[in-house]
């Protein structure tokens, strides 16, 4: 593309997407959908763009949005763009469809991250001490109901409130976790987008075929032993091996989700069967957590598709 057309279709995608930011300004109940759309100008515009040509138009973009409501503007735009930016390379350059994956997750992370820091040192915003505050809200709302059948003593009070503080060390693996989540909804949507508008066959592999490296067994394990050397908050690597540990879970367990649905499909089980598990799991989610970790654990480290792959044929 010649850098005339390069220009207008940044102008256009630019102006789209401030279009959209200011959507979610004052049409607040579509805010949560259009959320998904923001990155999408920036998707698709580095998927028929240069990467450098892409950076200048978030650049400019993230200037022009920064005049309405900077406080949120900044932040959402910067986020937005960084992941949009990552996902639409991936595309760009034929990477597979969860390699693309692990570049959006990064550019959101990244975005996050940011996003964090701004708050922290531009806006003020001291995320620990709100963090705090939620919980210290949420216990006084649980005291208020639990006291219509019982009473929680002050004990289990300050245990179940130095817990939820613990959450304050794992704002890193959160952050991972959902960069995670909206670069998957954001590349699922841009198949979609792309697809109709550049005659694509874009699309995400069945989930029974997504796995990870062996290694990751490694970082887990490592994680833990970690925690076990260095147990309290107050240590110097706490924060490190809690959550190398909490970021590894997750994706054993998702390892050990999409194995499930290796396994049915193999044994040619009834497909709902899958299904239920994901309900079950986002009911649920500390009920299943361990019991699909470990069955990642298992899949990665005893090669287990193979051997049922093998035994198949």
């Amino acid at each position: 593309m010649n850098s005339s057309n390069a220009t207008k279709d940044g102008i256009m995608y630019g102006a789209i997407y401030v279009i959209l930011l200011l959507t979610t300004f004052f049409v607040p109940f579509l805010g949560i959908l259009i959320m998904f759309v923001l990155p999408l100008p920036f998707l698709v515009y580095t998927y028929k763009n240069e990467l450098k040509t892409s950076v200048i138009m978030f650049i400019i973009t993230l200037l022009v949005s920064s005049l309405f409501l900077f406080y949120i503007s900044l932040p959402l735009t910067l986020l937005m763009g960084l992941g949009g930016i990552a996902l639409g390379y991936g595309l760009k350059h034929k990477r597979k469809s969860y390699e693309t994956l692990a570049l959006g997750t990064l550019g959101y992370t990244v975005g996050l991250a940011l996003v964090y820091i701004i708050s922290q040192f531009l806006f003020q915003v001291n995320w620990s001490l709100e963090i705090q505050n939620a919980v210290d809200e949420s216990l006084a709302t649980f005291n208020s109901l639990y006291d219509q059948v019982g009473e929680l003593s002050e004990e289990d009070q300050e245990f179940y409130r130095e817990q939820m503080y613990l959450m304050i060390y794992k704002i890193p693996s959160m952050m991972v976790i959902a960069g995670l989540t909206f670069a998957w909804i954001t590349q699922w949507i841009g198949h979609k987008v792309i697809n109709k508008m550049e005659g694509e066959t874009l699309k995400f592999p069945p989930f029974r075929e997504f796995t990870l490296p062996t290694s990751l067994i490694w970082y887990y394990f490592a994680g833990i032993i970690l925690l076990l050397m260095f147990p309290s908050p107050d240590d110097s690597l706490y924060l490190v091996a809690d959550n190398l540990t909490t970021l590894a879970g997750v994706l054993l367990a998702l390892q050990g989700l999409s194995f499930i649905f290796f396994f049915v499909y193999i044994k040619k089980w009834p497909k709902f069967i899958p299904i239920i598990v994901i309900v079950l799991f986002v009911l649920q989610p500390l009920l299943l957590l361990y019991p699909l970790r470990i069955l990642g654990i298992i899949d990665l480290g005893l090669q287990l598709r193979d051997r049922l792959s093998n035994k198949k044929k």
